[in-house]
């Protein structure tokens, strides 16, 4: 199992004191952030459209970064895209593919989106506009959690996403199942009252640890998506730890470690 480790977004501005130093630009954060991790989940797709002129400056800045893409929220959440939609994330996420940096998209579903014929064609199509890519599903709603789904989203070319999350009412958790080419492995903290905001333990970051290794023997990729002050940048360089990979935490984000199980 070759495990990649990063975080979900790189762009913060509560991660100056914290990651980044004081009196770095702003320009530069991807090539700070790449010194310490090869790997990055561009969520800001999301939201807008990824611009190509954007996508091409990233890359420009980092010579070995990996990038996934989340999907904008017009596949996922409003689910009324246009063909001229797919045709214009495809192209400016072009530059990352030709250079051979492309990890995956991800599809992010709402805990709305529950199993029912008329979203499993809406992944169908999904499926066919963007063929050609790895692509990879994070489903919240419990109602997916069966086997016929697995096969389902294996036969489309899919990769299941597995997450860490609050526990309690209809979000799933897990499933813990290995589904697709890759393994994909988001982890989003555990407080449903401060979503993003929450540390895990050296404890917690074991246990987890423990459910990837039994994910199967291919390429994993792990995205910490509890950015609050940069906590995800630290529970990824200590689950990078706990996994032999080399990595250095900066000392300023030393004191917030609760332990140093590896000194």
């Amino acid at each position: 199992m070759r495990v990649y480790i990063g975080c979900s977004g790189f762009f913060y501005k509560d991660w100056v004191g914290g990651f980044y130093p004081p009196l770095l630009k702003r320009e530069d954060y991807i090539r700070f952030y790449s010194k310490y991790f090869e790997v990055v989940e561009i969520n800001s797709s999301f939201y807008n459209l990824p611009n190509r002129g954007a996508v091409k400056s990233m890359l420009s800045r980092t010579s070995s970064l990996k990038f996934a893409f989340k999907a904008n929220r017009v596949f996922t959440h409003h689910r009324n895209y246009l063909q001229e939609d797919v045709k214009k994330f495809l192209h400016a996420i072009e530059p990352v593919i030709e250079e051979d940096r492309f990890i995956a998209i991800l599809f992010q579903f709402p805990e709305s989106f529950g199993y029912r014929e008329e979203n499993l064609q809406h992944i169908k199509r999904l499926s066919e506009d963007f063929r050609g890519l790895q692509k990879v599903v994070e489903v919240r709603n419990k109602s997916f959690k069966k086997s016929d789904f697995y096969g389902f989203l294996e036969e489309l070319g899919f990769s299941l996403v597995n997450t860490d999350a609050p526990k309690g009412g209809g979000f799933l958790v897990g499933p813990w199942v290995e589904v697709g080419g890759v393994n994909y492995v988001r982890l989003h903290g555990r407080d449903s009252e401060k979503p993003y905001d929450y540390l895990y333990s050296l404890e917690e970051l074991k246990k987890i640890k423990e459910k990837i290794k039994k994910l199967g023997n291919k390429d994993t990729y792990v995205f910490f998506n509890n950015t609050v002050k940069a906590r995800a940048v630290l529970n990824a360089l200590q689950l990078k730890l706990l996994f032999g990979i080399r990595a250095d935490i900066p000392k300023s984000l030393q004191s917030s470690l609760r332990e140093k199980e590896w000194e």
